[in-house]
């Protein structure tokens, strides 16, 4: 695959990103507790726009990857269920969230409502697999790092990554280690982590839009 450098858009994208990183560093200390509660909650701008950030990124890859084939299809519709899973939906229909292990061994839920709910997240987690591969196999076996979409494509997972470890630290440490996070530490985990969960889309929306020149899309 031809190199595909970085331009001037690109540039002005990742300054956008920092400095965005920056407001994100500045709400612990510029927003009132109550203001900060609120526009990190699940009713809050951040996680609302989090839903429609998703939903743009599916609509850009099945109008950048005409015909969107097997992998613009793929990526669509996880983009589609990560809204979906913002949106609260892995726990709308049933007694607790599909995707934790609780659930199934704990929740008083009927059977069949078990049974229904581990058929889709099965499906869930073999369509995660399947873009995984997608990724790497653009990424690592067909140059895609070489390119704009696949600097951006790699940028935005690993950021995903890190997000999935922040919601993570606060509960792990405190159940597992009995550490509890001082009060400051604790907002600045909020905000980079439901931050993020805000840009990643967006930032994803771009990569999917450069995928169609750098070749990530099934011709």
């Amino acid at each position: 695959m031809k190199p595909n450098a970085l331009t001037p858009v690109d540039a002005t994208i990742g300054l956008a990103v920092v400095a965005f990183t920056a407001l994100l560093a500045a709400l612990p200390l510029v927003l009132e507790r109550p203001q900060f509660k609120w526009a990190l909650s699940e009713q809050g701008p951040f996680e609302q726009l989090s839903i429609v950030g998703w939903l743009f990124a599916a609509a850009v890859v099945m109008i950048g990857a005409r015909p969107p084939g097997r992998t613009g299809s793929a990526f669509a519709l996880l983009f589609v269920v990560f809204a979906a899973r913002e949106a609260d939906w892995h726990k709308a229909f049933t007694a607790d969230s599909i995707l934790k292990t609780n659930y199934y061994r704990h929740a008083l839920a009927p059977m069949h409502e078990k049974i229904a709910a581990g058929v889709v997240a099965m499906a869930v987690i073999a369509l995660i697999v399947y873009v995984g591969f997608l990724i790497f196999r653009f990424l690592f076996l067909r140059g895609g790092l070489r390119t704009r979409a696949g600097f951006w494509l790699l940028l935005t997972s690993i950021l995903m990554v890190l997000g999935k470890i922040l919601d993570r630290t606060q509960a792990t440490l405190a159940e597992s280690f009995g550490v509890l996070l001082p009060p400051l530490a604790q907002l600045y985990v909020q905000a980079f982590d439901d931050g993020f969960e805000m840009a990643d889309p967006l930032l994803m929306a771009w990569a999917m839009w450069l995928g169609k020149a750098d070749g990530l899309f099934d011709r």
